[in-house]
């Protein structure tokens, strides 16, 4: 008889931040180990909370970070008594992996300051999209995913962190317990629900059935029916409201020809790869030519370099957007000074035809703006937008999903004033990457657990008030962040509720 724990350190009532633990007889895995943004949003006021002197200080104290004992790296505890006071007396846990579902952050952005004894298992697309990533943002500790810099040397000479990457529909090497991996639909590629079989218990991760590739959550919701434990996301659970990819891309496609003399600009996600190819799509039926931001071309570059799986839009007659940086040469001097490595690398890569895509200058662009489809990757994008200097009554279209990194979090409000400086003409058009309440209620019945375990919501009360209506025949356990789950692997029962 097998008994297990498992511990809900973040996500309980709050939309990402997913920390969960499982544990049994002195072997632990985490599934996600992510930032909680609203969280994080509400604590950090100023410089103080990001200097990395005291950022494990300040995460612990707000508890954006668990207080646990045993999962974090030594050399971040070592150099500050304050952190070794906080964590002295608190409860310990034993892991030995972190299994991660998908490339956004509020999944595993908080792995940076894990113990370098714990190995990260991901896919080979989703590590290329989590370094891509990391390498074209300004994060320090939280960047530090697969290489890691000792800050108790001088020269902080990089450790590589223990990497194990998982194929889908197999069992993982390497960390503990029998878990089979199951790709799923979400609004970035390479996401993943889990079942680990030693415990019956499944987690869906992120989730939609509404998306490009439904097909995919079909075969998870089939491959983990019947399980005792389903621990679900309720991200919509209070909404039934479901808008599908295709009309979204029908959306974007009809406001783009609304506008046939003028400038289009859509906004996407940084990851959402599936959007992007469908814009390219429209812009070949529109005979427009589009021009994408170098964070989008850095991270196709990096997908096709790794010969990643994830279907790629083709660059060959596709332009790049050259940002202007510098006042030298024109406002294009390629120095460090003025270009970080990552943008330097996408951009010379174009000057010396090693790699297909024209670099498109924002004079360039002003000069045809009916010729084109700018896809940028954040809403301060609309600062390179002024830069074309568009003719008023262009086309703006958001199309993101929620934001998973800080380059998103640019005030909607400045934002919109922006596009009301420039004269544009808004519209949105986006379809969730999450599963709406009806969509969340048909996949409790087709898997039929004995339990559901609600996280990243926060409207966790919901899924009570649908048991009661009788909407949701199996168990409802609301998380406690203060204590575990346990059970007898044996019976299959839930046996308590420790605090």
């Amino acid at each position: 008889m097998r008994s297990f724990n498992l511990w809900i350190l973040d996500g309980a009532d709050s939309i990402g931040g997913n920390k969960i633990a499982l544990t049994s007889e002195g072997e632990g895995l985490f599934l996600d180990f992510g930032v909680n943004m609203r969280k994080k949003r509400a604590y950090e006021v100023s410089y103080r909370v990001l200097a990395i002197a005291n950022k494990m200080f300040y995460h612990l104290y707000s508890e954006i970070l668990p207080r646990i004992r045993g999962i974090y790296r030594s050399d971040l505890i070592e150099l500050d008594e304050r952190v070794k006071e906080m964590l002295a007396n608190q409860p310990e846990l034993s892991i030995q992996a972190a299994l991660i579902s998908h490339a956004h952050i509020d999944h595993y952005g908080a792995i940076g300051f894990l113990s370098n004894e714990i190995t990260v298992a991901v896919s080979n697309s989703m590590k290329t999209m989590i370094e891509a990533m990391a390498e074209s943002s300004s994060y320090d500790i939280e960047g530090e995913i697969f290489r890691l810099r000792d800050r108790r040397e001088e020269r902080r000479e990089e450790a590589r962190r223990t990497c194990e990457i998982f194929e889908e529909g197999k069992h993982v090497s390497n960390i503990p317990f029998n878990v089979k991996t199951y790709p799923v639909d979400h609004s970035v590629p390479a996401a993943f629900g889990f079942l680990i079989e030693d415990a019956s218990l499944a987690y869906t991760g992120d989730i939609r059935i509404h998306g490009p590739r439904r097909d995919l959550t079909e075969k998870f919701l089939e491959k983990i029916r019947g399980v005792d434990y389903l621990l679900i996301e309720g991200t919509r659970i209070d909404t039934s409201t479901n808008i599908s990819e295709e009309n979204v891309f029908k959306r974007i496609e009809e406001y783009v020809a609304e506008k046939p003399d003028k400038f289009a600009c859509i906004i996407v996600s940084s990851t959402d790869l599936d959007r992007v190819r469908s814009i390219f799509e429209i812009a070949e039926r529109l005979g427009r030519v589009p021009i994408l931001s170098p964070r989008l071309i850095y991270l196709i570059d990096k997908l096709m370099e790794t010969e990643s799986k994830i279907a790629l839009p083709s660059l060959k007659n596709a332009c790049i957007y050259f940002e202007r940086r510098s006042l030298y040469g024109g406002g294009y001097d390629l120095s460090p000074r003025h270009y970080r490595r990552w943008m330097r690398e996408v951009y010379e890569s174009r000057l010396d035809g090693k790699k297909d895509g024209e670099l498109k200058k924002a004079e360039e662009v002003s000069k045809g703006q009916d010729k084109y489809i700018l896809i940028a990757n954040n809403l301060d994008y609309v600062l390179e937008i002024a830069q074309i200097r568009p003719e008023p009554g262009s086309r703006l279209i958001v199309s993101t999903s929620e934001p998973h990194d800080e380059e998103q979090e640019i005030s909607w409000g400045k934002f919109l004033e922006w596009v009301d400086l420039l004269r544009l003409d808004l519209r949105i058009a986006h379809s969730s990457g999450h599963a709406d309440r009806e969509s969340i209620l048909r996949m409790i019945e087709e898997v039929d657990p004995k339990v559901i375990i609600p996280i990243h919501t926060e409207r966790p009360y919901e899924f009570q008030r649908l048991k009661r209506l009788g909407y949701i025949k199996c168990n409802v356990i609301l998380p406690n962040i203060n204590g575990s789950l346990s059970w007898d692997r044996a019976h299959g029962n839930l046996n308590k509720l420790d605090h």
